[in-house]
Order: C-alpha cells, then structure tokens, then sequence
C-alpha cells in the first residue's frame, strides 16, 4: 500500500509539472541584459519584451547589469533560481568568447543555462571618425600601416564581441591599432562618434545615425554581405580573408528551467521577433530579428564557444 502511494504522489507531481507550468508567469519576471543602456542588446531587449509582455499579460522587467564584459549578469542568472522568473538577456560575448579571457567567470555557458531563442543576428562594420581623414578601407590600412600605434579604437569591453571582430580584422590585415575598452557599446559608439578614439567596428544599425551625420565613415561590413542593409558596403572579408564574424544576441533561462516554462517563453519571442513593428524598427541597418529553437540555439553556443576559445587563445586575449 506505501509503495502505491508513492507512485500516486510521483504520478500527481508529474501531472501537475506542466499544468503549474501554464499559469506561467503569474508575477513580473526580471530580464537580467548584460550591456549597458543605450547598447544594441539593451535596446533590443526593451523592443522584444515589450511585444512579449502583451503576448504573455505579464511585466518583464528590464535590469542592466554591465560590467566584465557581461559576465555579472550571466553569473547572477546562472545563480537565480530556476522557476522562470529571472532571464538573461545575452548577445554571444557572455557565452562564447568570456569564458577564454576571464578567469573566475563564475558560470560555465554550456551547463549553467537553458537556452530559449535566438532574437537576433547582428551585420557589424568597421568605422572611422571622420577626423582620420580616410574615405576607403585602402586609405585608412595605408595610413595606419604608416604609423603603427598611432591610432585607437573603441570597444564594448575586454571581450566584448566587438573587441574580438576587432582584433581579428587587425590580425588578419596585419595592423596595429590601440585599444580603448568601454563600459558598453553605448559609450563605445558615442566615444567614436567624438572623435575620442578613430575605429570601431560595432553593429550597422548603432552607427548609422552618426553616419548619416558626418562624423562617421564606413569602411566595409564584417558580417555577411547584405545588400539590403548595407548597400554599396564591401565586406572586410573581401579584401581580407578570415575576417568575417557574425555575432547574435538570445534569451536564456536557469539551467533546470521547467521545459514547458521554456516552451512558452520561446513562443512568445517568436511571434514578437515576426511582428511588424519589431521589423520596422530594425529595417534601417544592421539588425535582422530572428527566433530559434532551444535546441539550435545551443548548438550555436558550442560552436561559437569552440571556435572563440581557438580564436582567443591564438591571439592570447587575456583580462588581468
């Protein structure tokens, strides 16, 4: 008769699982993002949970936590428990390139969460401030080339994606440029924009308003080619091969989040990241919105994460 009731109970905990797991959320859930606001990641996330919110009847409550790359939010979301009320807004750097630079992360990627959905796939390019006086990737690699160390760029942060597209693309056309991290890639583009460093390479859609001003100049996409983001723009990979980079951003939860929890988030973000609005919002540069499965998603992680931790170690970026 005990061991009857045992089942019983298991049998009643199994059956209410998912029934608990469709009132779900029943209070506002926090979305932890791991840039700083005024980013791409910030403002994607605020356009993304806002459609979620009306999809879900529930406030998803955005929380900027910047700061080691990311790599505190992600920590402190790997920590929260896992009943779907705390979620990481991540773009790949917190996943694929910090645990090969940070030491002590505090979270590993590939254990510590549940991934949700993709939102979006990101075309950066490199830039210029328009003070650096070259039009052309041909006339800023002959001038830099010329005066090795003399001219600086902005980043994100030490490991930020922007930080490794940036090194990369250095590598590969064999330049030296010194590097200036940020707390973000909101005060990264506005610190090129002034003119405070000369290069960046950061996503289309962040610099396209300073383009349209003047005060920037764009010297080739680092994504894939697209005509229709950027028409006219040659791809860096182009005239230096190897130095393509597309970085994304996506929604995890807590490792061990309720699947049917997983579930309804991701359907949510899929229908938001296929709306109009989401779309009109994005058209002008850079940004294409897109939702995964849980299970694309983190195949793309450890892929990402392998080739990264290759990348890093041959260019020995390191964070003391």
């Amino acid at each position: 008769m005990r061991n009857v009731l045992r089942l019983l109970a298991a049998a009643f905990v199994f059956a209410s699982g998912p029934a608990a797991a469709q009132d779900w959320p029943k209070k506002p859930v926090r979305v932890i993002v791991a840039n700083s606001p005024g980013s791409l990641s910030d403002l994607m996330a605020r356009l993304v949970f806002a459609r979620v919110a009306e999809n879900l009847g529930q406030a998803f409550v955005i929380e900027n936590k910047p700061g080691a790359g990311g790599s505190i939010a992600a920590a402190e979301v790997a920590r929260a428990t896992p009943d779907g009320y705390t979620v990481l807004y991540s773009s790949d750097s917190q996943l694929t390139i910090n645990p090969f630079i940070y030491k002590n992360l505090g979270y590993d990627p590939l254990r510590d969460f549940a991934p949700v959905s993709l939102t979006c796939k990101i075309t950066q390019a490199l830039y210029v401030n328009a003070a650096v006086g070259a039009k052309t990737l041909d006339d800023f690699v002959r001038v830099a080339r010329a005066n090795p160390g003399k001219f600086t760029y902005a980043s994100g942060g030490n490991g930020h994606a922007t930080h490794l597209a940036m090194e990369l693309f250095l590598w590969k056309a064999n330049l030296q440029l010194v590097h200036v991290p940020y707390k973000g890639t909101g005060p990264a583009m506005q610190a090129a924009a002034a003119g405070e460093v000369s290069a960046i390479a950061i996503a289309a859609s962040l610099a396209k308003p300073f383009v349209d001003q003047g005060k920037l100049v764009v010297l080739g996409s680092i994504g894939a080619p697209s005509a229709d983001v950027m028409p006219g723009v040659a791809p860096l990979n182009r005239t230096f091969a190897g130095s393509e980079m597309v970085s994304w951003q996506a929604v995890l939860f807590p490792a061990k989040t309720p699947p049917a929890i997983v579930q309804i988030l991701h359907d949510a973000i899929a229908k938001a990241v296929a709306s109009r609005e989401v779309a009109e919002r994005l058209k002008d540069g850079g940004t294409h919105a897109m939702a995964s499965s849980p299970t694309e998603l983190a195949e793309l992680i450890r892929e990402d994460h392998a080739r990264n931790g290759e990348l890093a170690k041959r260019m020995n970026l390191k964070v003391d």
